[in-house]
């Protein structure tokens, strides 16, 4: 009888140590994916695109994630359509939903900056880095 409790203890453990495995994985795939994936400098925010180093220099808005030159470009006609909205789009279908879409990518941006910032955030950065041994 001592031997089956045994074994069923031993199925525990097991069981234990999957779900820690699990655990460990979660938490490094959730810091992957918003590190590697959504703040990438090697690419553009917007669309994706591989970003050559050149493309953010002399631009007249800065932009506050990193933008290909097209992308930067229509960052640039949102920023002015913004400061001047009774100037006429430069292209036809920079139309008012083309502004919303900018408006919502942009606050879609921010809220990933607050998440990131967030203390539940912070502490699982913080719990990776010891499973890591960083």
């Amino acid at each position: 009888m001592a031997e089956i409790l045994e074994f069923g203890k031993r199925r525990c453990d097991g069981t234990k140590a999957e779900r820690d495995a699990e655990d460990r994985r979660r938490k490094v795939e959730a810091l992957r994916s918003l590190f590697q994936c959504s703040r990438c400098a090697f690419k553009c925010a917007k669309c994706g695109t591989q970003l050559d180093q050149v493309e953010r220099s002399g631009h007249r808005y800065a932009s506050p994630y990193p933008l290909c030159r097209h992308c930067h470009e229509e960052y640039q006609e949102y920023r002015t359509r913004l400061d001047h909205p009774d100037r006429p789009a430069a292209q036809y279908w920079h139309n008012a939903l083309w502004m919303q879409v900018w408006e919502s990518w942009l606050e879609h941006q921010r809220r990933l900056d607050e998440y990131r910032r967030s203390k539940e955030f912070l502490q699982l950065v913080q719990e990776v880095e010891e499973l890591l041994g960083t």
